[in-house]
């Protein structure tokens, strides 16, 4: 019984410190490279030219981004997000940001997050869309 209570608190130790240390990697300026876009018919749509930039800090999110993308050539769509002192939190398991807005809380998963490279994703249940950004740290 005694070896099962330390793996446990071994286990605990090691899961907190994971979150600690997604923490601080994913503190500090991130730079905007590009913006994918997926309708909810499933096209798919990047912006390279993407402008922006997002900050982590003390579970706060700070920026904006501005993109645009051609819709089949028909038409262009300009799209923007932001975000102004607006609270963040890691998931238990460390996969998701959740993203505290005064209208709802986005979900965003976290699909890289490296010393030098972020790239998380939500849905925008208002626009039907599934919204990639990739950033690198400046």
């Amino acid at each position: 019984m005694r070896k099962l209570v330390y793996v446990f608190l071994l286990f605990l130790v090691f899961a907190c410190s994971k979150i600690e240390h997604k923490q601080k990697m994913l503190e500090g300026n991130w730079k905007l490279n590009v913006v994918r876009i997926e309708d909810g018919e499933g096209f798919m749509f990047y912006d390279s030219a993407a402008v922006g930039a997002f900050t982590f800090l003390n579970n706060t999110l700070f920026g904006r981004a501005d993109y645009t993308y051609s819709y089949f050539g028909l038409y262009q769509v300009s799209d923007s997000v932001l975000f102004e002192n607006t609270a963040l939190a890691l998931s238990a398991d460390g996969m998701y940001i959740q993203i505290a807005r005064p209208t709802d809380t986005l979900q965003a998963k976290l699909i890289m997050l490296t010393k030098k490279q972020l790239t998380f994703e939500y849905y925008d249940f208002l626009q039907y869309r599934l919204k990639r950004f990739s950033l690198t740290k400046q």
